[in-house]
């Protein structure tokens, strides 16, 4: 450990003024405490083994090095857990039996007189729940030798000539010229740091007011955007909820548009059915005369017998849907003139016929054809188309004094295909109004078409 000269401090015991001095060289210790009213002086000298055992036998072991930091730090009072105190042997004495439990003793006067001239410091360490004693002897050396005070005094005087013979100004004028300089050094220091300081107080406000407008211009932008974002979706949803308020509207009228021709249709597929079974029932179920009547018949007419069983059917048929589909006399009307077109057409080819050899029924009978659903639309559209052109080339030849040709040559061609009350029947049925078909107006001399129910336009 470094030698440390000239640890002196004044330290107060018991309320008496002492002078504590403290050197450490290598491994030993010396300590020296002087009376500064009596002068009187106790030194002793301790090295490391003493001082271990001496901690040893204490309890709490200390190193040398480390009780010698504590003693400095005690006589620097630089720590409040290690504390010092000068005690004779009679106050040591009593504090040890004090710790026993023991009273006081009395010495006797032959062994008092020595043992009282010696001193001992006491290094007290505190802890939290324990208090630890290191006593030091310091053996009494009387008062300072004079001789020994010369020699201080010598030496004092010779470091007093040598500071003096130094050149340039007094030491005491370079200390202070020193210390003024260092004492500006550190007046500059402490100005350009309180400077930074206020700087930096400065930036920080700035900073921190610069910083809180951008972080609210900020939030208000996100605010707006946000705002932004909100009425447009807004708007795409009234949009979309309009459009389908929209579509559900839509698709609610073509709902309601499919179920009427749903229902038009269902009537439409009715009344068809109906016209077909009466079709199916016209064709198959034959009416006339028995066959031997048949053949006389057939003598007296040239028109064969299948030829009146459609003709009866037909007229049967159209009494039928006159009284009974009144309400959908549009969509009859071409199916009743494509029928009166067929009566015609076969009316003019039994009459051409007539004139042929007939044909001798077979023993077995005419077997019916079987009936075809689809042709028998296919020719039925056809023949509404053929009326509806001619209804068009006879309103576009405009009002002529003449009939049409077809008109002349099926009346003055189709001979009488019945007996007597079948003709009464269709001239009935003719003044009657019940049947449309085509009719020569005397007053015009026109071609018009008689509707069902309607009579003469």
């Amino acid at each position: 450990m470094a030698k440390l000269q000239g640890l002196q401090v004044d330290y107060v015991f018991r309320g008496l003024e002492h002078t504590v001095r403290m050197t450490v060289d290598g491994s030993l210790l010396e300590v020296e405490v002087e009376d500064r009213l009596t002068t009187d002086q106790w030194r002793g000298e301790f090295d490391a083994a003493f001082i271990e055992d001496l901690t040893h036998k204490t309890g709490n072991f200390k190193q040398f090095g480390i009780f010698c930091s504590m003693l400095e730090s005690a006589l620097t009072q630089s720590s409040e857990s290690v504390t010092l105190d000068l005690l004779t042997y009679a106050d040591l004495e009593a504090l040890r039996n004090r710790k026993i439990g023991l009273g006081p003793r009395h010495l006797s006067a032959v062994k008092a007189s020595p043992l009282n001239s010696k001193r001992y410091l006491i290094l007290i360490y505190s802890v939290e729940f324990d208090r630890i004693h290191y006593p030091l002897p310091l053996p009494y050396v009387g008062k300072p030798d004079p001789v020994v005070l010369q020699k201080v005094i010598r030496e004092l005087k010779e470091e007093l000539a040598l500071l003096k013979s130094k050149p340039g100004k007094d030491f005491r004028d370079a200390e202070i010229r020193h210390l003024r300089e260092e004492l500006q050094r550190l007046a500059a220091e402490k100005q350009e740091v309180e400077s930074g300081l206020l700087a930096l107080q400065e930036e920080a406000k700035l900073v921190t007011k610069s910083s809180a407008v951008k972080e609210v211009k900020i939030l208000k932008k996100i605010v707006q955007s946000l705002e932004e974002e909100l009425v447009r979706e807004r708007a795409k949803h009234q949009r979309g909820a309009s459009r389908h308020f929209q579509e559900n509207r839509q698709l609610a009228d073509e709902l309601a548009e499919v179920k009427a021709s749903e229902r038009s249709l269902r009537i439409r597929v009715k009344n068809l059915t109906n016209e077909l079974a009466l079709y199916k029932r016209g064709r198959l179920t034959p009416t006339g005369p028995s066959p031997q009547n048949r053949s006389a018949s057939s003598r007296s007419f040239p028109h064969p017998a299948p030829s009146r069983a459609s003709a009866a059917a037909k007229s049967k048929e159209g009494r039928r849907s006159t009284s009974g589909e009144r309400s959908n006399s549009r969509e009859r009307s071409g199916a009743w003139q494509a029928g009166r077109q067929r009566s015609t057409s076969r009316e003019s080819r039994s009459g051409s016929q007539g004139r042929l050899p007939r044909q001798s029924p077979s023993p077995t009978g005419t077997r019916a054809p079987r009936f075809d659903p689809t042709a028998f639309v296919k020719a039925k559209e056809r023949k509404q188309k053929e009326a509806e052109l001619k209804t068009q080339r006879c309103l576009r030849r405009g009002i002529s004094n003449t009939p049409p040709s077809s008109w002349r040559q099926t009346q003055s061609r189709a001979p009488p295909a019945f007996g007597a009350d079948s003709l009464g029947k269709n001239r009935a049925r003719s003044s009657s109004g019940m049947f449309p078909g085509w009719v020569l107006s005397g007053l015009t001399g026109g071609c018009r078409f008689w509707l069902e129910g309607g009579g003469l336009p």
